[in-house]
């Protein structure tokens, strides 16, 4: 009898040591993934931003998760650092690089593997918008500054306290003019602000100025190592076909712990080799499915089209986008390979997005010299045809009307703004990070935030309050 006890407890134990080889991996890598997220934002939120890491748990993270938010970390002031671990297990830690923000440490690791020496910015002079960054002007002729404060009101109004809205900064551009700007409360016009997915649209811009000055083609074969094999069929994905959503790669866009976005975020050591990896899901141009992963793709080829070191990478954007527009506050993260996260991860003022947005808006052109190629602008904007919404350019959102008969799309609605004029395109971000260029009506409004409900972040209420209070002003 014992020894049939004997055997059955080795068999138990055997069979519980068989389950923990399978399932361990999976809990180690959900725990890695969960630990990151936290650690990254709340570095990001409080070294870059300047917030409270209190706040960052209670706007950024508790909204997306309640055992986020209940994560303990610890935030490091001297070595600039935020450490995190969930009962003393799955360990990481994110540390702030000054004028690049927050990189999250791969695990196993203590520090990055890379080095970047930034820039000095300087002071900014007192010249009105967008050459320095001297008061709004609260005089333009036409404006019912009344209406407009009125609807920026509204904007940092919470209609339903259960989902705040959380709205951190509003600025408004008219005819190339600062005329509103808000903040809340610990925000200043020098806050920088995280972008979310807007960061999309600033891989978009370096693009551009890589294509006008013919270092990259939109529609030829692209660098990319993983798909140089022979007869690999995604040699045959394109700039454009990544640009606009449409490379047939498999990747799961889906925010939840263990998926390809989370884990590319979360724990990859290089995003864009991660999205690089994945096989073919569809033909290449055949079928559109939002995927930050071709994104980061699209940083780690720029990375290695401008010299390959995350030195040339900061040098090229400063030199080539920010510098020439005055947009100084800018900053891009990087994964640990130091390569830009190209999807998600930028910081920036609400006035250099505005400007950025401006820079949009006239067509490429600032002060007379063009930073991107003529014809661009337009190409970013002209909706991409295998999207039946209409609702996405190249790394923009467009607001057209989705063709006859399409059904409704709860997830990207379409028009996303009713009550914003069709020829109106965007950088949006979650939870509610938003640049809308509207043409027709010579604007540029900025939305920054952590709305609860990303769709519900009132910014199609503050588009028309807006628009409604400057239509004097032509």
């Amino acid at each position: 009898m014992r020894k049939i006890l004997t055997i059955t407890f080795a068999l138990v134990l055997a069979g519980f040591a068989a389950i923990a080889v399978f399932i361990y991996p999976a809990v180690r890598d959900t725990g890695l993934q969960a630990t990151g997220y936290v650690a990254k934002n709340i570095c990001s939120g409080h070294f870059v931003s300047g917030l409270a890491p209190e706040r960052v748990v209670e706007e950024a993270l508790r909204p997306i998760d309640e055992t986020l938010a209940s994560t303990e970390y610890i935030v490091d002031e001297d070595a600039r650092a935020v450490d995190v671990a969930i009962y003393g297990l799955f360990e990481r830690r994110a540390i702030h690089l000054p004028e690049l923000g927050c990189v999250l440490i791969a695990p196993g690791e203590e520090t990055v593997g890379f080095d970047l020496s930034p820039r000095e910015q300087g002071r900014r002079s007192s010249e009105p918008w967008p050459i320095g960054e001297g008061p709004v002007n609260q005089g333009m002729a036409g404006v019912d500054y009344d209406a407009l404060n009125a609807a920026i009101d509204d904007a940092f109004a919470d209609p339903d306290p259960a989902f705040p809205r959380n709205t951190n900064a509003v600025v408004v551009i008219r005819r190339g003019e600062l005329i509103a700007e808000r903040y809340d409360e610990g925000i200043t016009l020098n806050t920088p602000l995280i972008s979310w997915s807007m960061a999309k649209s600033v891989t978009n811009a370096q693009l551009g100025i890589l294509h006008g000055s013919e270092d990259l083609p939109l529609f030829g074969s692209i660098p990319v190592p993983e798909w140089q094999g022979a007869d690999d069929p995604r040699a045959a994905i394109t700039v454009d076909q990544m640009l606009r959503m449409s490379s047939g790669l498999e990747f799961d866009e889906t925010y939840a712990v263990g998926t390809d976005v989370t884990r590319m975020l979360s724990l990859e050591p290089s995003a864009g080799r991660f999205a690089a990896a994945k096989p073919l899901a569809h033909e290449p141009g055949e079928v559109w499915a939002y995927s930050s992963g071709t994104s980061n793709i699209l940083a780690q080829v720029v990375r290695e089209t401008v010299g390959g070191a995350p030195q040339d990478h900061y040098d090229f954007a400063q030199d080539n986008l920010f510098g020439p527009i005055g947009a100084r506050s800018f900053r891009l993260e990087t994964d640990a390979s130091g390569t830009h996260i190209g999807s998600s991860y930028i910081y920036a003022t609400a006035r250099d997005w505005a400007r950025l947005g401006q820079l949009y808006l006239e067509d490429g052109m600032w002060n007379g010299v063009s930073i991107l190629p003529q014809g661009w602008v337009d190409y970013s904007r002209t909706p991409t045809t295998n999207n039946p919404y209409r609702n996405y350019g190249a790394h923009f959102w467009l607001n057209c009307d989705p063709v006859p008969g399409t059904p409704p799309d709860q997830t990207f609605p379409a028009p996303m703004w009713p009550d914003a004029p069709r020829d109106a395109y965007s950088m949006n971000g979650f939870q509610g990070q938003h640049v809308v260029i509207i043409p027709s009506r010579d604007l540029v409004i900025v939305r920054l935030g952590f709305a609860t409900r990303y769709l519900e972040s009132g910014v199609n209420d503050l588009i028309a309050g807006v628009i409604a209070a400057t239509e004097g002003a032509e």
